[in-house]
């Protein structure tokens, strides 16, 4: 029996803030992250979404583009909501849905860039699962062995298809000067973070593992920095707040990223 609905980065708490915040306090967020990913538009007619949990965050219009969306999704009470809200959307069509279970990510990276290879012709979304990877691998050090293994496993993964990703950049009660998304010509490193959106910040630490004001998700590296960037404010809750990045790539008809 699984017990992924209870896991510390998501699971069950995450679907009842879902079902109380997603078209209230979330939905500035939301729409703003729908404009981003429409803006996304990989020549892909089929789609490997990395934790999707029940799709809280994305609007259900986005998958219409797709003619097959693929859950890599362990918790099974995330399947039976997402495949509702696709169902009960006024969608002019609608993908099929397939959820696969198994781990493919954490305990063995490699299982991710040998299943996307079997699939083939995939575009790739990371679904705001990369900031929880500290969480549940236990790192607390971007260094940290495992967290390397996947960012390896990752860029391999992605190389030669189209890839998008949203991500926790880093969190706290502070709420980001973001309304509603900034783009960057590339990634902010720590400093320009604090500086840009946390000005109130500015005789503090920079966002690190462990900082007082800021969390530090650790999801430096797994992209190119050189690519665009967005950010976007995410309450996730009354009084705290995640600062999300989002960075993306399209392949071209070579079948390499774009620059």
């Amino acid at each position: 029996m699984s017990f992924a609905w209870l896991n510390d980065a998501g699971g069950l708490r995450y679907h009842l803030r879902g079902f109380r915040y997603a078209e209230s306090l979330w939905q500035p967020f939301r729409f703003a992250l729908a404009e981003w990913l429409y803006a996304w538009q990989p020549p892909e007619r089929r789609l490997v979404v990395v934790g999707p949990s029940a799709g809280w965050c994305i609007q259900p219009f986005f998958f219409e583009r797709f003619t097959e969306v693929i859950g890599l999704e362990p918790d099974p009470l995330a399947h039976v909501l997402f495949r509702r809200r696709l169902a009960r959307a006024p969608l002019e069509a609608r993908p099929r849905v397939r959820f696969v279970t198994e781990d493919l990510l954490l305990a063995d990276p490699e299982r991710l860039v040998t299943f996307v290879e079997r699939e083939g012709d995939v575009a790739i979304l990371f679904s705001n699962v990369l900031g929880q990877l500290g969480v549940l691998t236990g790192a607390d050090s971007p260094d940290e062995l495992r967290l390397s293994a996947i960012r390896a496993a990752v860029a391999r993964a992605t190389a030669a298809r189209s890839w998008a990703s949203f991500h926790d950049r880093v969190s706290g009660v502070a709420a980001p000067e973001v309304d509603p998304v900034v783009h960057t010509a590339a990634r902010l490193d720590d400093a320009a973070v604090v500086r840009r959106f946390y000005p109130s910040l500015l005789d503090t630490d920079v966002p690190s593992a462990g900082s007082r004001e800021l969390l530090d998700h650790l999801t430096g590296g797994f992209f190119p920095e050189e690519r665009p960037h967005a950010y976007f404010s995410w309450p996730l809750m009354p009084g705290v707040f995640h600062l999300i990045e989002a960075t993306s790539s399209v392949r071209d008809a070579s079948g390499v990223g774009d620059p």
